[in-house]
C-alpha cells in the first residue's frame, strides 16, 4: 500500500510542477513581449498591452515570478515539514481548484453554446488550456499535500 501512495504522490507532484511551470513560462513569455497564444486569454489583453505598455509587462513578469515560486516552493514539503508552506499550499490548491474548475466548466458551456461567447478564441483557452491547467495544478498540489500529510511515512 505504501508504494501505491508514493506513486500517486509522485505523479501528483509531477502534475502540479508541470502545470504551474507551464503557466509561469507562458506568463514570462508574454511579459517579454511575446504574443503567441495571447489570443487564447482574451482580446482584452491586446488592448491592455497597448494602453499600459511596459508597466503591464512588468506586472506580467511579477505574476510569472509569483506563479513559478507558488509552483516550486511546495516541493520543500517533500523533504521537510513546514507548517506555513503547507497551510499556504492548501489555500493555494483550493483557489486553483475552484478557479480552474469553475472557469473550465464555463469554457465548456460557451463551447456548447449554452453561454454567450464574447471573444471566440478566449473560450478555447478557457476550456482547453489555461483553466484546465489551473485545475490540474490545484488537484495535483492538493493530492500531493493530502498524501504527504498522511500518517504513513513517505520516502
Amino acid at each position: 500500500m505504501k508504494s501505491k501512495s508514493v506513486l500517486i504522490k509522485n505523479i501528483a507532484m509531477i502534475l502540479f510542477l508541470l502545470a504551474g511551470s507551464l503557466h509561469a513560462l507562458a506568463t514570462f513569455y508574454w511579459s517579454f513581449g511575446g504574443e503567441i497564444g495571447l489570443m487564447t486569454v482574451g482580446g482584452w489583453t491586446f488592448d491592455m498591452k497597448k494602453s499600459y505598455g511596459n508597466p503591464l509587462l512588468l506586472i506580467m513578469f511579477l505574476i510569472g515570478l509569483f506563479k513559478l515560486l507558488s509552483t516550486w516552493i511546495p516541493l520543500i514539503l517533500y523533504y521537510k515539514n513546514n507548517k506555513v508552506i503547507r497551510f499556504t499550499s492548501y489555500i493555494g490548491a483550493i483557489i486553483l481548484i475552484i478557479h480552474g474548475g469553475v472557469n473550465t466548466v464555463v469554457g465548456w458551456l460557451k463551447l456548447l453554446d449554452i453561454m454567450s461567447v464574447g471573444f471566440k478564441l478566449s473560450f478555447i483557452g478557457q476550456a482547453f488550456i489555461w483553466d484546465p491547467l489551473f485545475l490540474i495544478w490545484g488537484l495535483g498540489l492538493m493530492t500531493f499535500l493530502i498524501i504527504k500529510n498522511d500518517k504513513h511515512k513517505m520516502y
